[in-house]
């Protein structure tokens, strides 16, 4: 959505097409983009799929496209599949680490492309053993926008939807309720916080995820009663712009069970200004330097991150220091607009 906004209309005319329904047509749409819908089936739906890619490549042909940029693998499979039909170069977003198990990541690596654009080099060293025809692979981090308002602005906002005053030390994670994206190491973390000093908040933002678990944020309300935190905790459920509350937040905590591809909501996080504690795993170390733009710890260690956040709470001069540091870091390394820039460049570089 960014590279659709961010686009230098001059060098590139964006149009997005979407394989399935979802919110973020309208978004495109409303971004006064050119945005089509095109329903395709399953992979495995072997003569399906392959009438539904020489449809999008019928569609491109109409369209006078010049390029493809395709996201995901599964996305690749499909529109990299019919932009090599239609003769058209092709570019696309690999955002996850393939795996032999899942039969896209292996059709991707199989379908022509000029270059394949990894989000971190912990995803292009697993896709350069992994892809087959030696596709020139690029590392491109993904960006984030920069708040242009200063923090203090965002900070009172976010404390008063929140309805709570500038007094009190607010901790809090922002991720889909789904289990492995660290609820329960905050919220045992949050007990020791909690009975040790009583000005401290915990806040659990995010509603479930593609694939929800109906019983799991019943089950993290009925955890943090049992810790004896009930009270001290609130559930703000989903939140579609997120930048007040982390804000609003004196310490952001990000700490899934495993390893990700890349964590962009930990640049999210330091864009706004608010010191992130991190868990030390796949390729967050590519983002952060440890203690000085993040303090970095073992996955599923609820205990160390409860001695962090006790440190945090009592020095807040080193709260400041690494939410400054974190936040220069995503301004100057993460800036959507320059993640944009070196993608039109790659543009050019394919297309030639």
């Amino acid at each position: 959505m960014d590279l659709i906004a961010l686009h230098q209309r001059s060098a590139v005319e964006p149009v997005a097409l979407f394989l399935r329904d979802g919110p973020l047509v309208e978004d495109a749409r409303a971004l006064g983009v050119d945005t089509e819908l095109m329903l395709v089936p399953r992979m495995l739906n072997v003569l399906a799929a392959e009438r539904a890619k020489r449809s999008l490549a019928q569609w491109l042909v109409a369209r006078g496209a010049e390029l493809v940029h395709s996201m995901t693998a599964w996305g690749h499979g499909y529109a990299g599949a019919a932009a090599s039909i239609a003769r058209i170069p092709a570019v696309w977003s690999q955002h996850e680490v393939p795996s032999w198990r899942r039969p896209e990541n292996v059709l991707a690596a199989l379908t022509p492309a000029r270059r394949i654009l990894a989000n971190s080099v912990l995803t292009a060293n697993a896709q350069h053993r992994f892809n087959p025809r030696r596709i020139k692979i690029e590392v491109v981090q993904p960006g984030t926008r920069i708040p242009a308002e200063p923090r203090p602005g965002r900070r009172t906002r976010g404390r008063a939807a929140l309805g709570l005053g500038g007094d009190a030390f607010l901790v809090g994670t922002v991720a889909p309720l789904a289990r492995g994206n660290g609820q329960p190491t905050l919220l045992r973390a949050a007990q020791s916080l909690c009975a040790a000093r009583a000005d401290a908040r915990v806040i659990v933002a995010g509603g479930p995820p593609f694939g929800p678990d109906p019983g799991y944020p019943d089950e993290l309300e009925r955890l943090a009663a049992s810790l004896g935190i009930g009270e001290r905790v609130r559930f703000v459920g989903e939140i579609e712009k997120t930048g007040d509350l982390i804000s609003a937040l004196d310490v952001v905590v990000h700490v899934p069970d495993g390893p990700e591809s890349f964590a962009l909501a930990v640049i999210e996080e330091m864009a706004c200004g608010t010191a992130v504690v991190a868990a030390d795993a796949g390729a967050v170390r590519e983002i952060v330097e440890p203690g000085v733009t993040a303090l970095l710890l073992p996955p599923g260690n609820h205990e160390a991150l409860a001695t962090a956040l006790l440190a945090l709470h009592d020095d807040s001069e080193t709260r400041e220091r690494i939410a400054s540091a974190g936040a220069e870091a995503a301004r100057t390394r993460f800036d959507a607009r320059l993640m944009t820039n070196r993608i039109e460049s790659i543009y050019r570089d394919a297309v030639a």
